[in-house]
């Protein structure tokens, strides 16, 4: 019978269960950490993700789109999902209080 698979020896089957374990564990504890300070969690996720596209003037600048919160929460939604950020919907509504305190204000 032929193995769809070529076997992994013992030592690889380890070193494989050890890495998913981690992985696991990891996203349990992203799950079940609570956000204290949303504000301050969305600057940091703002901070780590949005700006390697933009800066901030896509706030300020006259002509901005987001005119509303629901629009504000599209948007940041849709930037979420364009660039595969790995947020959590907690992370999300951060980085939106974040923009609307700092910049909209809505």
């Amino acid at each position: 019978m032929k193995h769809l698979f070529p076997k992994l020896g013992s030592v690889s089957l380890n070193i494989l269960f050890v890495i998913f374990a981690m992985s696991m564990a990891n996203i349990a504890l992203a799950e079940d950490e609570e956000i204290t300070d949303p504000i301050a969690h969305g600057e940091k996720a703002h901070n780590t993700y949005c700006v390697k596209c933009h800066t901030d003037a896509v706030y300020t600048r006259e002509n901005h789109f987001v005119r509303s919160m629901d629009a504000l929460n599209k948007q940041v939604e849709r930037c979420k999902n364009m660039n595969n950020v790995p947020w959590f919907p907690e992370d999300t509504d951060a980085v939106v209080q974040f923009l609307n305190k700092k910049y909209y204000r809505f």
